[in-house]
């Protein structure tokens, strides 16, 4: 008895620990967890590593350089900031050497490939002064990319709440009034993070507006904020005033914790949003951890994917107590904004794996259940943001927003 009972805690104790490590995941296409060196080893989970080859990173290059890491900490040679740094002063300087031969094809490829090894130079806390200065070269290299696409992104500035931040805007080539799609990540994924994906939606004639949420990315002058929307709805009365999209068809698409805050949108039912798509987004069950719970995920390896969301929302992470409050706060259920009938008018699309414990089915079937008219998408027995399927999965999404764009 007492046996089954250990393995029952056990079993429940595993699965929480996955799921605070998802929950301050960003990235569409892996699950959310970080480097931390215990007992004098590095230990990057293989999903992470899939994460950061599905964004571009060379698998070969990935494995080389994760065995010469020693320390999380520093700038010195032998730490995860230096090291991945090297690596995508590399890559700049490659695409650097593409762009002066008028080499426009290969210099975007590179430009976008050196901006993602300067992500995961910072990732995932991007804290201190080197893995901030990596972020601000991720930026700088990905609109440097953006230069050469077949119809050149622009960065866009908006305000809000006293404010200045940037957008990227990236439309389809010979359109001249697309449908546009805001788009977000999550917490440890930023407005340069979407390159496969707009590329995906460019084709399929969207233009597309990446930003960062507040706390994140360029927009840390704010913590990650249970009102975080407010950044939407800025994105959204800017764009919506623009003479080169279609005001009439504009949707949102939000991805992990930007599903969260797409759901919030949704529930807004502003009528300048024709549909949303919730994907993978925390709703409530993530939100409602213990103190014990938190203290006890601090001490694992992916502890510092937890400081760092703690960072984010303005936490003290070495105070579990005040983490376990301050996540609280979020649960859409806690805010009213669900559970209490079809409360959406927005057309919504909830999407996810089946087996993703940041984003349960439950709370996906009381999201969709909240809105007057929803689709409800399981990916079989997937995790958080159902990876595998996500490819096939983008072109999908693309269908389901436009049966709801107007003539």
């Amino acid at each position: 008895m007492t046996s089954n009972s250990n393995h029952e805690q056990d079993n429940q104790m595993n699965k929480f620990i996955t799921a605070i490590a998802f929950a301050v995941s960003a990235v569409f296409t892996s699950t959310g967890c970080a480097q931390e060196i215990i007992n004098g080893e590095l230990h990057v989970p293989e999903r992470r590593i899939e994460g950061f080859i599905y964004d571009g990173a060379d698998r070969a290059i990935v494995l080389e350089t994760i065995s010469k890491i020693t320390t999380r900490d520093g700038n010195d040679p032998g730490s995860w900031v230096y090291e991945w740094t090297k690596v995508a002063d590399a890559e700049l300087g490659r695409a650097e050497q593409a762009a002066e031969s008028d080499q426009n094809a290969q210099a975007e490829t590179l430009f976008f490939s050196a901006a993602n090894y300067y992500a995961i130079a910072g990732f995932p806390e991007y804290h201190s002064d080197a893995e901030r200065d990596a972020l601000l070269k991720h930026f700088r290299a990905y609109e440097r990319g953006g230069a050469y696409m077949a119809a050149p992104m622009q960065v866009i500035s908006v305000e809000a709440r006293g404010r200045s931040f940037n957008t990227y805007f990236h439309r389809p080539a010979g359109i001249d009034h697309p449908p546009l799609i805001l788009w977000t990540h999550g917490t440890d994924k930023f407005k340069g993070h979407a390159y496969k994906t707009v590329k995906r939606l460019l084709d399929r004639g969207f233009a597309v507006v990446t930003f960062d949420l507040a706390g994140t990315g360029e927009s840390t002058f704010w913590d990650l904020l249970s009102d975080g929307e407010f950044v939407h709805q800025a994105v959204l009365d800017a764009y919506a005033s623009r003479d080169d999209v279609d005001a009439s068809n504009i949707f949102e698409v939000g991805v992990s914790f930007g599903g969260h805050y797409a759901a919030k949108m949704a529930a807004r039912n502003d009528p300048r949003l024709r549909a949303v798509a919730s994907l993978c987004g925390p709703i409530h069950s993530p939100f409602m951890q213990t103190t014990e719970e938190i203290a006890y995920i601090l001490g694992t390896e992916e502890g510092a994917t937890v400081r760092a969301f703690a960072h984010r929302i303005g936490a003290d992470p070495s105070n579990p107590d005040q983490v376990a409050s301050s996540i609280r706060q979020f649960s859409l259920v806690e805010q009213g904004l669900i559970g209490q009938g079809q409360t959406i008018k927005t057309p919504l699309l909830v999407m996810n794996g089946g087996r993703d414990p940041l984003s349960p089915i439950k709370d996906l079937q009381l999201l969709a259940n909240s809105a007057e008219t929803s689709e409800l998408w399981v990916m079989g027995m997937a995790g958080h943001c159902a990876r595998d399927y996500f490819e096939p999965a983008v072109t999908d999404v693309a269908e389901w927003l436009w049966q709801y764009a107007s003539e």
